[in-house]
């Protein structure tokens, strides 16, 4: 494909006053935004609809080929083009890429025999002028057919594609459903309670929102769940948040660049404890959170509210157009009373946070729970109770009473003073509980501490791991792992699920006896129904693994091969053409495809996999060799299981 074969007319991509071409022939509608939410960080483009694949994609300004990449997963075929003004352009999730180029990345393929590659061509290998077709949308990677549209600065930091000169339709306001209000500390109340509590808004005008005055004791800060209305029905990321206090700004949130060096730190960003309930962009600063959407604030968003005095609070979010909408709210200082009646708690964290009811005969239940900054003990009874149950607090050889404090006719909590490092016990007593006892492990943000060990478990906590204060708790699981694979040994529940890490925390679990092939074994985490391989590595008779996200972990052995099926090829078929299509599906149930091959004749074929759906296609770029030839399908999982299938075939000349 020549350049002229590649050029469009400027003026039908480029909009009024922008400084890069629109990327796709049609209408400029979003899926998803710039710093919209992820699992854990933000996601760092624009993501276009394409409805299909196949669409040209074109270079945004004059520029040149800086990176190349293919994968099954992540990004997929992806083209990062170096502009002329020193900013760099990402497009993901391509479909193939233009003539010349796309032969430059199948010759290297070829070369390393991998589909997976990552090219740096020099920087006057592949020129580009504005406008260029550079690309064809596609599906590969991660998700439905769209385009991932990505600027980066200089110094390869993601920015806000508006502050670019990029533009879309956009006529509404953001739209506020749910607003969060937190304790800020030990002695802090919320509507009588130490725990945040999730509140409901009501709209009053077009782009006005308000909720019902709050009484809270001490000072409190907030989180907001909202979006953007985006055309198509897609709700889109906001670009800015604002809090003011009394008339004053305390805090702000903007989203104009980020470093992928800190992305993780998006985990803080919104409150990880309330993922369930809504997703609450916080309007103060996490301990620990260095994003710079968070940078821009003269405070760090806590709201001190006196007794007796009643201060209104406002909070404006503006969408990447700069529409707004505002949220207000009035604070009364110093009130314990609980909004309603007890019915009123139904909302609150508890109820979804495993302390339950037990019997129908006043009895009641003890539960530990984090609220992010601390734990909280709390003992709820299915009736009105008049008798507060009893706590300890026991560290470092100490032992302190722990008052609980009635936040309901039968809902006791106390928060626990443990802001020190170390090893806690918590007890509650109680003539209608079960007696309750629940150990966990304190780490400090900064504080250096030495190897920890709870229910056999080693746990080696950087003083970069926490956010702040980081709590630790181990559970082991008498259950076995519903799994095809066998279970070497029980579950572990480390938690908080929800707990947020800066730097990973390194585990070791006991080896198993008896193991055959260690290749076979790893740790392996659970998410919903499935178990997800942990990167293990065997030290001093131990299994390790470093992660960001604790849960539920076993040890298990994978002996079973992966599969293969849904062939497009018979034995014995004369083929029609020298490029056939050859596809199948392939599946482990276990540790997961680590490498495929696929032969002709001997003939290495370049072929793309999908590990969404489950198969492989041959990419069809060359002729295979004529004559019966017998093609040949392997495939190896992570733990070294291997399957093979061949199809014998007649290849015309």
């Amino acid at each position: 494909m020549t350049l002229l074969h590649c050029m469009l007319g400027v003026a039908a991509l480029l909009g009024a006053g922008e400084a890069y071409q629109w990327p796709l022939e049609l209408p400029r509608q979003l899926t998803s935004s710039f710093a919209e939410y992820r699992q854990g960080r933000f996601h760092a483009g624009l993501d276009l609809r394409t409805a299909g694949t196949g669409k040209a994609v074109h270079a945004a300004a004059a520029c040149h080929v800086a990176r190349v990449s293919c994968a099954p997963r992540g990004y997929g075929k992806a083209l990062y083009l170096k502009l002329d003004d020193g900013n760099t352009v990402v497009y993901a999730h391509l479909d193939g890429f233009y003539d010349e180029l796309a032969q430059y990345v199948r010759e290297a393929q070829h070369d390393a025999k991998s589909y997976t590659i990552n090219l740096y061509p020099k920087a006057g290998r592949f020129p580009v002028a504005a406008g260029q077709v550079i690309a064809r949308s596609g599906q590969t990677g991660i998700g439905a057919p769209h385009l991932h549209f990505e600027v980066r600065d200089a110094a390869q930091r993601p920015i806000n594609p508006r502050t670019a000169g990029l533009t879309w339709p956009d006529a509404e306001p953001p739209r506020f459903n749910q607003l969060l209000v937190a304790p800020g500390g030990a002695g802090a109340r919320v509507e009588g309670d130490v725990l945040p509590r999730v509140l409901s808004v009501r709209q009053t005008g077009p782009g006005r929102y308000v909720c019902d005055p709050v009484a809270v004791r001490g000072k409190v800060g907030f989180g907001v769940d909202l979006a953007d209305p985006g055309s198509g029905g897609y709700r889109l990321g906001v670009h800015q948040l604002r809090l003011d206090a009394g008339g004053e700004e305390c805090f702000r949130v903007q989203h104009d660049a980020f470093s992928y060096a800190n992305n993780h730190h998006g985990a803080v960003a919104y409150h990880p404890f309330f993922l369930d309930e809504g997703r609450f962009l916080l309007l103060w600063r996490w301990p620990g959170n260095a994003m710079a959407s968070f940078a821009r604030s003269p405070g760090q968003g806590w709201v001190d509210v006196p007794d007796g005095a009643e201060i209104t609070v406002v909070i404006t979010a503006e969408d990447f157009h700069g529409n707004a909408a505002t949220l207000e709210v009035s604070l009364r200082g110093g009130v314990d009373a609980l909004r309603g009646s007890v019915d009123a708690l139904r909302g609150s964290v508890d109820a979804l946070r495993g302390v339950s009811e037990s019997g129908k005969d006043g009895r009641g239940k003890a539960g530990l729970m984090c609220r992010g900054d601390a734990m909280v003990l709390s003992v709820r009874f299915n009736q009105p109770e008049g008798e507060a149950p009893a706590g300890r607090l026991f560290h470092d050889g100490a032992k302190e009473a722990l008052p609980l404090l009635r936040t309901g006719e039968n809902l006791f909590r106390a928060v626990l003073p443990a802001t020190r490092p170390g090893r806690y016990t918590v007890q509650a007593r109680h003539s209608r509980i079960d007696a309750f006892d629940a150990e966990f492990h304190v780490f400090v943000r900064g504080a250096a501490q030495p190897e920890t060990v709870l229910a056999g478990l080693r746990f080696r906590v950087a003083p970069g791991s926490p956010f702040g204060t980081l709590f630790l708790r181990v559970e082991r699981l008498d259950e076995a792992p519903r799994t095809p694979m066998k279970a070497l040994g029980p579950m572990y529940r480390i938690g908080p699920e929800q707990t947020p890490i800066d730097k990973a925390v390194e585990i070791s679990f006991p080896a198993p006896d008896g193991i055959e092939a260690r290749a076979r074994v790893h740790v392996y985490r659970k998410r919903g129904k499935a178990w997800d391989r942990m990167d293990t590595h065997w030290a001093d008779g131990r299994l390790r693994i470093s992660t960001r996200r604790f849960g539920v972990f076993a040890i298990m052995e994978d002996r079973e091969a992966p599969s293969i099926s849904a062939v497009s090829l018979e034995d014995g078929e004369r083929l029609a053409s020298r490029r056939p299509s050859i596809r199948a599906t392939v599946a482990d149930a276990g540790s997961g495809i680590d490498h495929i091959e696929v032969s002709c004749g001997g003939q290495w074929l370049l072929t793309a996999y999908d590990p969404e759906r489950e198969r492989i296609v041959w990419e069809q770029d060359e002729n295979l060799p004529a004559g019966r030839q017998e093609i040949t399908i392997a495939i190896t999982d992570h733990a070294g299981n291997a399957k093979t299938l061949s199809r014998s075939v007649i290849v015309p000349e």
